[in-house]
């Protein structure tokens, strides 16, 4: 009874530890780009990729995948089985989509394909035909041939040499879908496209072809030529004059057009308000140097607002180095005294003349010092 009841607390146990362990398993982290797709394909298109993608396994493998033989009849014998074997094509296969941003797409069209490249692939066929009209078009009906739409394959409307007068493209031209009518380019409208859109004026025609360019930026409503000109009317941000045209407003002359903490940056037919540096307080310009007065904490020195602890800071790693130098100088002649007593009392005689020199120069220049040298005669002091 005793060694049943500890069995079932061993047993117990386990079971417990088993349950926190696995409850403590997270679940793996799924990047959630590769479910997503960049870009939805439509059928056609999702086909033509994965055509592609079969032509380069296709290329891959052209070479065959084997050792080779003892004779050069031996080699070519292993050439010829492997071109048209179930191993290449399982190796093309294997591969194919890999190399897409929309693998999900093109292994779903791969998927419905399958029969068909498998009944391609024992017909021996020419591996330079056509693979995309013979899967795409005649078998899985899901493309149409070019300057065709629709369900049906219908021949686009017009000269297929020249479709929508050279300024567009059919609508579901090459696909299952669409209606045929033009879709234009920019800067072309019309039912065949052989009109300028709005914003666009006509730069060149002739018998063949015909050129609609953009009007000047400043234009609003149309325009005759490309200058500002020609504008048949002028945006807001622009205003009309008989001699130039359309000519953009500074409206950073207006006053008051930003709040005291912005300078105004005008631009071309527009403008906008930035935000002056921190140490300003109200500027007409970017930059420390562009301040009307420094803000609170800065002080002017020479065009710069500078921050007042920042100088303080400044002076004070300068002062802290300057110290630190003399320490190592008389260090350094302390060490080569007891060596050379006449040298070192040369390099001694030069490190004081560096020291009272360097803070004689700071003080002359307002900064402290380890000594008012104000309060000695320095002449005395050498001759001495």
């Amino acid at each position: 009874m005793i060694k049943e009841n500890k069995l079932l607390l061993h047993i117990t146990v386990v079971v417990a530890a088993l349950s926190v362990g696995l409850c403590n398993v997270q679940p793996p982290v799924v990047n959630p780009s590769v479910l997503t797709q960049s870009k939805s394909l439509g059928e056609c298109q999702a086909c033509k990729l994965f055509i592609d993608s079969f032509k380069n396994g296709l290329e891959r493998t052209a070479r065959g995948k084997y050792e080779g033989g003892d004779a050069a009849w031996e080699e070519e014998k292993l050439k010829k089985s492997y071109k048209r074997s179930e191993m290449r094509l399982i190796d093309i296969q294997e591969s194919i989509c890999k190399e897409s941003k929309h693998s999900v797409q093109c292994h779903h069209m791969a998927e419905k394909a399958e029969e068909f490249i498998e009944e391609w692939w024992s017909q021996n066929p020419d591996e330079s035909e056509d693979l995309y009209t013979y899967i795409c078009i005649e078998k899985m009906q899901v493309c149409c041939p070019k300057f065709h739409y629709g369900k049906d394959c219908t021949p686009c409307p017009g000269d297929h040499e020249k479709l929508c007068s050279g300024n567009g493209k059919c609508r579901g031209d090459g696909t299952r879908k669409g209606n045929g009518t033009c879709l234009c380019d920019a800067g072309y409208t019309g039912v065949n496209c052989d009109q300028c859109a709005s914003g666009y004026y006509l730069a060149y025609k002739d018998d063949s072809k015909m050129l609609c360019s953009l009007c000047h930026k400043s234009c609003m409503g149309g325009c005759r030529q490309g200058t500002q000109k020609d504008c048949v009317a002028c945006k807001p941000g622009f205003i009309f004059d008989s001699d130039e045209g359309c000519l953009d407003i500074n409206e950073c002359d207006e006053p008051n057009k930003c709040t005291k903490d912005q300078f105004c940056l005008n631009s071309i037919g527009s403008f906008a308000c930035m935000n002056c540096d921190k140490s300003c307080n109200g500027c007409h310009g970017d930059g420390p140097d562009m301040c009307r007065k420094c803000a609170k904490g800065y002080s002017k020195k020479g065009e710069f607002c500078i921050a007042d602890r920042e100088d303080e800071d400044q002076s004070e790693k300068l002062t802290t180095t300057r110290y630190m130098t003399y320490v190592g100088l008389l260090i350094a002649t302390g060490i080569l005294l007891p060596k050379s007593t006449s040298l070192g009392s040369l390099v001694g005689a030069m490190v004081l003349s560096y020291i009272v020199g360097a803070e004689y120069y700071c003080m002359i220049n307002g900064h402290t010092g380890l000594v008012n040298l104000k309060d000695f005669d320095l002449i005395q002091l050498f001759r001495t």
